[in-house]
């Protein structure tokens, strides 16, 4: 756990990422997921899914015709919006997940992403961070589209123990928007010193950007800015044929 100062107050939080599956299996056991029946459960199992392959956090059914493949995720990111946010820097990991539940939905299973925030700030509920991974926020909005069920829980941390308090909604629209990008990058900045871990071996801090996605941004604004100043402006002459009179 981490004692954090959030707003003027300290709340506790978890950043285990080992912590999420042990709490969703107890919430499968319970069966206190609402519309998710099963009759057996299995943990960490592996997969083939077309040029997919790997292992799942938890699989239902496995013997039936539609079985239902389970990952988990850590959400540990929650803003001043009270939006929880993941990831929290590029996770090609993350990406290759969804791609492949979006795979084995193809070929009939069921599937479904739930994301456990492990702190009692969050508000709202979960989105995929356009601005930390837009691959990642790219893949999961296919991914539902193809019928991958993205779900969320809270859960609320202090010295006497972990408690689940309720799901939270999951938006796969609204986090792309010009508004939530602003958003999020103004507080990743604010907060940018604090992020990520330091790496016992170099001593440097890693994880907490800026990531390629924004370097690559950066250069393209960079060479347009020097085009511009040049009185070059936008290079449009690709494609076009040389006139010759």
């Amino acid at each position: 756990i981490e004692v954090m100062g959030v707003r003027g107050a300290n709340i506790i939080a978890s950043t285990n990422t080992v912590r999420p599956n042990l709490l969703v299996r107890a919430l499968l056991e319970a069966r206190c997921l609402r519309d998710l029946s099963f009759c057996e459960l299995r943990a960490e199992r592996n997969f083939v899914a077309g040029s997919h392959s790997g292992r799942v956090d938890f699989l239902l059914d496995e013997q039936s015709a539609s079985p239902h493949y389970v990952e988990v995720k850590n959400c540990h990111m929650v803003y001043e919006d009270g939006w929880g946010y993941f990831p929290d820097s590029v996770s090609a990991r993350a990406t290759r997940h969804v791609d492949a539940l979006a795979a084995l939905v193809a070929g009939g299973a069921r599937a479904s992403v739930i994301l456990v925030v492990q702190r009692s700030d969050v508000e709202h509920g979960v989105r995929p961070s356009a601005f930390h991974d837009p691959a990642f926020a790219a893949a999961a909005v296919k991914a539902a589209q193809a019928g991958v069920q993205f779900r969320a829980v809270r859960a609320s941390v202090d010295l006497q123990g972990t408690y689940l308090t309720h799901e939270l909604p999951v938006d796969l629209s609204g986090h792309a928007s010009p508004t939530v990008l602003t958003d999020v990058g103004r507080q990743w900045e604010a907060n940018r010193e604090s992020t990520g871990w330091t790496r016992s071996a170099s001593g440097s801090r890693v994880a907490n950007g800026p990531f390629p996605h924004h370097l690559a941004a950066a250069r393209q604004a960079a060479k347009r800015a020097k085009q511009e100043a040049q009185g070059a402006g936008p290079d449009t002459s690709r494609g076009k044929k040389k006139r010759s009179d």
